[in-house]
C-alpha cells in the first residue's frame, strides 16, 4: 500500500462507551417493597412521611425484613428522649465517634448531620467527625468521645478508671451504661451495613437535617 494511500485512508469508527452498571446500593441487593410485611411496610411509611423517601439502610436490612424491624425499634427506644440520660448532642456524638472509629462512611454522613442539627453548627459537626482529636470539646464532650473511641476500637481497654472518668463528669450511672448501650449499638450498625456496602443516599448531600 502506498503512502498516499495510508494518509487518506478513513480512521475506524469508534464505539460509543458503555454505560456504567448503576451502583448497587446493597451486596445482597433490595427486596421487593410490595412483598414486606406489613409491619416493615408501615415503617417504609413511616419514613416517607417524615423524610420524604426511604432511605438505603432501611431499604437494605428489609432483605430480611425482621432485621430491619429489630433495628428500627432498638434505635427509636435507645433515642427517645423522653427516656435518655443524655441530650441529643450527647447522643449524637457518640454515634458519630463510635461510626468514625469504624470507617462506616453512611452512619458518618448520616449522623453528622444529625449532631449538626443538635449542635446548631453543621462545620464543627463535620469537624468532629473528620477527628473529634482535633476539636476543642468540652471536657464532658471530650471524656465522652474518648471513652466510645476506645470501647470501639478495643473493648477490652475499658476500664474502672473510664468509668470514674464519666462519673467525675456527674453523669449517673444510668447515663454511663447509656452511652456504652449507644456505641454498642452502633457498633452492631456499622458492621451491618459495612458489610452490606450501603450506599449513601442522595438526599444526604443536599439534606442537612436528614437523620434516622
Amino acid at each position: 500500500m502506498s503512502t498516499a494511500a495510508l494518509r487518506t485512508a478513513p480512521a475506524p469508527a469508534l464505539s460509543a462507551p458503555a454505560a456504567e452498571a448503576p451502583e448497587p446500593i446493597s451486596r445482597l441487593g433490595l427486596p421487593d417493597e410490595a412483598s414486606l410485611p406489613p409491619h416493615v411496610k408501615q415503617l417504609y411509611e413511616d419514613f416517607r412521611r417524615q423524610y420524604g423517601f426511604v432511605p438505603n439502610w432501611l431499604a437494605a436490612l428489609s432483605i430480611n425484613p425482621d432485621t430491619a424491624y429489630r433495628l428500627v425499634a432498638f434505635y427509636r427506644h435507645l433515642f427517645d428522649p423522653a427516656r435518655s440520660h443524655l441530650t441529643a448532642v450527647e447522643r449524637e456524638l457518640v454515634a458519630v465517634v463510635t461510626s468514625a472509629a469504624n470507617h462506616c462512611s453512611y452512619c458518618v454522613f448520616n449522623h453528622t448531620q444529625a449532631l449538626a442539627a443538635a449542635l446548631g453548627d453543621s462545620v464543627r459537626a463535620q469537624r468532629i467527625a473528620q477527628g473529634y482529636h482535633h476539636v476543642r470539646l468540652s471536657p464532658r464532650e471530650q471524656a465522652i468521645a474518648e471513652v466510645v473511641d476506645r470501647l470501639t476500637r478495643d473493648a477490652t481497654s475499658i476500664g474502672e478508671a473510664d468509668l470514674l472518668r464519666l462519673r467525675n463528669f456527674e453523669f449517673s450511672t444510668e447515663a454511663i451504661a447509656e452511652i456504652l448501650e449507644i456505641s454498642a449499638f452502633f457498633n452492631y450498625a456499622n458492621r451491618l451495613t459495612i458489610a452490606l456496602s450501603v450506599v449513601p443516599d442522595d438526599q444526604f448531600f443536599d439534606r442537612p437535617s436528614y437523620a434516622h
